[in-house]
């Protein structure tokens, strides 16, 4: 499941892309859900090469997604953000991984358990980095 938003208002109305996975083929089909459902079928996946993609069971995710963005929001620690990359995707257990792009040109990163709301990472990535000094 994934969603990219600009703002927290547009959080609620957003486009959800749901990706099932068939590994006879290697590919996905994505479902992309509003107030239609658009199809997409036998796409290329973004993955390692040797690496085999866990389906996600509904019934385990404990942890929604508004109990996860306020989680996050405390890791965040007031800083504005710009743009969000949510995605719920099975890597031993179900995670919420949610990429904030701040008003600093930050880069966080959080990674929630969904079925038990632990922080299992939180790691930021200066995106530019200036420096003082002398300028030409």
């Amino acid at each position: 499941a994934f969603i990219m938003a600009d703002n927290e208002d547009e959080l609620e109305n957003i486009e959800w892309q749901l990706d099932f996975y068939n590994e006879k083929k290697d590919r996905i089909t994505n479902y992309k859900m509003k107030n239609i459902i658009e199809i997409t079928e036998n796409s290329e996946i973004f993955k390692e090469k040797k690496s085999h993609i866990e389906e996600i069971n509904i019934k385990e995710i404990k942890v929604s997604i508004k109990k996860a963005l306020d989680l996050a929001k405390e890791l965040l620690k007031n800083e504005k953000w710009v743009k969000i990359i949510i995605i719920l995707q099975k890597v031993n257990h179900p995670v919420w991984n949610l990429s904030y792009l701040t008003q600093k040109f930050n880069l966080k990163n959080i990674k929630i358990n969904a079925i038990n709301g632990n922080i299992l990472e939180s790691r930021e990535v200066q995106l530019f980095h200036f420096e003082k000094g002398n300028q030409s």
